[in-house]
Protein backbone atom coordinates (compact mmCIF):
# COMPACT_ATOMS: atom_id res chain seq x y z
CA UNK A 1 0.00 0.00 0.00
CA UNK A 2 2.94 2.20 -0.45
CA UNK A 3 2.11 3.94 -3.58
CA UNK A 4 -0.40 6.17 -4.14
CA UNK A 5 -1.84 3.96 -7.61
CA UNK A 6 -2.35 1.24 -5.41
CA UNK A 7 -3.80 3.74 -2.20
CA UNK A 8 -5.89 4.64 -5.27
CA UNK A 9 -7.25 1.30 -6.17
CA UNK A 10 -8.26 0.62 -2.55
CA UNK A 11 -9.93 3.69 -2.02
CA UNK A 12 -11.66 3.10 -6.04
CA UNK A 13 -12.79 -0.79 -4.50
CA UNK A 14 -14.09 0.77 -1.29
CA UNK A 15 -15.93 3.36 -2.52
CA UNK A 16 -16.95 1.01 -5.25
CA UNK A 17 -18.68 -1.54 -2.49
CA UNK A 18 -20.77 1.54 -0.58
CA UNK A 19 -21.51 2.97 -4.10
CA UNK A 20 -23.45 -0.76 -5.13
CA UNK A 21 -24.51 -1.30 -1.32
CA UNK A 22 -25.94 1.82 -1.70
CA UNK A 23 -28.17 0.92 -4.75
CA UNK A 24 -25.90 3.55 -6.72
CA UNK A 25 -24.41 0.47 -9.33
CA UNK A 26 -24.14 3.04 -12.51
CA UNK A 27 -21.30 4.84 -10.22
CA UNK A 28 -19.55 1.92 -8.57
CA UNK A 29 -18.85 0.59 -12.60
CA UNK A 30 -17.20 3.85 -13.16
CA UNK A 31 -15.10 3.87 -10.18
CA UNK A 32 -14.22 0.93 -10.56
CA UNK A 33 -13.14 1.72 -14.22
CA UNK A 34 -11.39 4.63 -12.50
CA UNK A 35 -13.29 7.14 -14.32
CA UNK A 36 -15.25 8.26 -10.90
CA UNK A 37 -12.16 9.61 -8.85
CA UNK A 38 -13.85 13.21 -8.69
CA UNK A 39 -16.21 11.59 -6.12
CA UNK A 40 -16.72 12.50 -2.18
CA UNK A 41 -16.98 8.51 -1.64
CA UNK A 42 -13.31 8.33 -3.74
CA UNK A 43 -11.72 10.88 -2.12
CA UNK A 44 -13.28 10.10 1.45
CA UNK A 45 -11.74 6.37 1.21
CA UNK A 46 -8.59 7.50 -0.38
CA UNK A 47 -8.41 9.48 2.94
CA UNK A 48 -9.06 6.86 5.04
CA UNK A 49 -6.24 4.39 3.07
CA UNK A 50 -3.56 7.46 3.08
CA UNK A 51 -4.03 7.56 6.83
CA UNK A 52 -4.16 4.24 7.92
CA UNK A 53 -1.43 3.27 5.32
CA UNK A 54 0.92 5.52 7.36
CA UNK A 55 0.12 4.21 10.22
CA UNK A 56 0.53 0.60 9.69
CA UNK A 57 4.31 2.07 7.95
CA UNK A 58 5.13 3.12 11.47
CA UNK A 59 3.97 0.09 13.18
CA UNK A 60 5.84 -1.66 10.90
CA UNK A 61 8.51 0.10 10.79
CA UNK A 62 8.81 -0.82 15.06
CA UNK A 63 8.14 -4.39 14.33
CA UNK A 64 11.34 -4.26 11.65
CA UNK A 65 13.60 -2.90 14.46
CA UNK A 66 12.21 -5.32 16.95
CA UNK A 67 12.41 -8.32 14.13
CA UNK A 68 16.38 -7.54 13.69
CA UNK A 69 18.58 -9.88 15.09
CA UNK A 70 21.28 -7.13 16.10
CA UNK A 71 18.98 -5.06 18.32
CA UNK A 72 19.09 -8.09 20.62
CA UNK A 73 22.53 -8.86 19.99
CA UNK A 74 25.48 -7.13 21.79
CA UNK A 75 28.41 -8.08 24.43
CA UNK A 76 28.05 -6.71 27.18
CA UNK A 77 24.26 -7.03 27.59
CA UNK A 78 24.70 -3.06 27.84
CA UNK A 79 25.66 -2.38 24.48
CA UNK A 80 22.37 -4.08 22.62
CA UNK A 81 19.85 -1.48 21.80
CA UNK A 82 17.29 -3.45 23.24
CA UNK A 83 18.70 -2.97 26.54
CA UNK A 84 17.90 1.13 26.10
CA UNK A 85 15.04 0.73 24.56
CA UNK A 86 12.33 -1.14 26.75
CA UNK A 87 10.08 -0.91 24.45
CA UNK A 88 10.32 2.65 23.27
CA UNK A 89 10.08 2.02 20.10
CA UNK A 90 6.90 0.41 20.18
CA UNK A 91 5.49 2.84 22.61
CA UNK A 92 6.21 5.25 20.30
CA UNK A 93 5.08 3.75 17.19
CA UNK A 94 1.63 2.98 19.41
CA UNK A 95 1.20 6.94 19.90
CA UNK A 96 1.60 7.90 16.48
CA UNK A 97 5.00 9.00 16.63
CA UNK A 98 8.51 8.05 15.15
CA UNK A 99 10.58 6.47 18.11
CA UNK A 100 13.75 5.79 15.57
CA UNK A 101 15.80 8.91 16.07
CA UNK A 102 16.42 7.73 20.03
CA UNK A 103 18.08 5.33 18.98
CA UNK A 104 21.74 5.94 17.30
CA UNK A 105 24.46 3.46 16.04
Amino acid sequence: MNTLFSQLEFARQAAAAVLAETGRAAEADMVVRGQGDDFLEVRTALLAVQRAGSRVALLERALHCYADPDFWDAEPCEAMLAYHDRGDVARAALRGRDGFAQHRD
